[in-house]
């Protein structure tokens, strides 16, 4: 077994969560610890993960940066390795990112992150808001490395950090940021594959994007959110404004409601240009059918709604204090331990 604690922070991952615990534990390498934390599930998360044989931390209620601070602090070892419980692991991944940390030759290793879709809401959902790739090694090689999923690094970089900030949205870009100023040696193994799908429906897909721009704003880290919607949307905006003065308020709405649709369809038609052949291979189908262009200008307009919506929800909750988001510590209520050995 490798030195190793793997943290996974899990909120009603019930479908999901054995299935990344027995792509843990068959590895040719396995690690020496696995730590579920749960966070305030209503379904059967926390029962299944002690079935498949990991370490369950039950706390109240807690956002994933949270939930992974508490199950290092709770870790035996030293190297610490950290996936999402959507996730599930390729057979040598965690040997080929320990082993630089063992041999000394790294501070963090990062693996890559293959995106499986399965549904049509998670096909789409990979074609209009994930990258195939957004890292390039020096020999050309492509890969998608999320902040923190799929990595391993070593404790005392998470100590000198002071760990992960308990936002909903950004904490994991927030704390390889952070983890940046110190220099850190790290290493890009492509490799060292897991696998991801967005589960989502398009109902919480969108209400994911809604918290995710609100917790945005808190973070105080927009720009990378909001910067390019404020500037369409301004564009629209003032070039409705112009029609409404020179023809009317219902040719100035009638210009906002054309441009908005007409623009979701050229940026839609933009993020199928870029990404489509990477589309067409992971899920077979034609990027450039009506069906997958309606549905992703669709998609588009409604996570754009979503996300203006979220700025709403902060300025009226959280900037004028009508009910703020708070972030107290989570409150550990109890462990359950994997089943011995027989």
């Amino acid at each position: 077994m490798l030195p190793v604690s793997v943290i996974i922070p899990a909120r009603n991952e019930g479908d999901n969560i054995a299935r990344l615990i027995e792509s843990l534990r068959t590895q040719i390498a396995p690690p020496a610890e696995i730590i579920v934390v749960d966070a305030g599930s209503t379904d059967d998360t926390a029962k299944k993960a002690a079935e498949a044989g990991a370490k369950v931390i039950l706390v109240d209620r807690a956002y994933p940066g949270q939930a992974r601070n508490i199950g290092i602090r709770h870790a035996q070892y030293d190297i610490i390795a950290c996936w999402d419980a959507s996730m599930r692991v390729a057979p040598d991944t965690l040997n080929k990112l320990v082993t630089p940390l063992l041999q000394g030759q790294a501070d963090l290793v990062q693996g890559h992150l293959e995106i499986k879709p399965q549904s049509l809401v998670s096909s789409i959902y990979l074609l209009l808001l994930l990258p195939p790739h957004n890292y390039h090694l020096p020999d050309g090689t492509k890969m998608y490395a999320p902040p923190v999923a799929c990595t391993a690094f070593r404790r005392n970089l998470w100590e000198a950090v002071n760990g992960f900030r308990p936002w909903r949205a950004r904490e994991d870009s927030d704390f390889r940021k952070r983890l940046m100023t110190l220099n850190p040696r790290i290493q890009y193994i492509p490799e060292a594959v897991s696998y991801w799908e967005a589960a989502d429906s398009w109902v919480s897909l969108l209400r994911k994007v809604r918290l995710y721009g609100r917790h945005n704003l808190l973070s105080g880290q927009p720009r990378e959110w909001y910067a390019s919607l404020v500037k369409v949307y301004s564009a629209y905006l003032a070039a409705s404004l112009t029609a409404g003065i020179l023809g009317g308020l219902g040719t100035g709405i009638g210009s906002f409601i054309a441009m908005t649709l007409g623009g979701g369809l050229l940026r839609a038609l933009r993020k199928i240009f870029r990404h489509g052949a990477a589309f067409k291979e992971k899920t077979s189908q034609n990027p450039y059918a009506p069906r997958i262009i309606f549905l992703t200008t669709g998609l588009l307009v409604a996570t754009d709604i979503a996300s203006f919506l979220g700025a709403m929800d902060w300025l009226l909750l959280d900037k004028l204090k009508l009910k703020p988001e708070r972030f107290p510590e989570p409150t550990v209520l109890g462990e359950l331990l994997p089943p011995l050995p027989q």
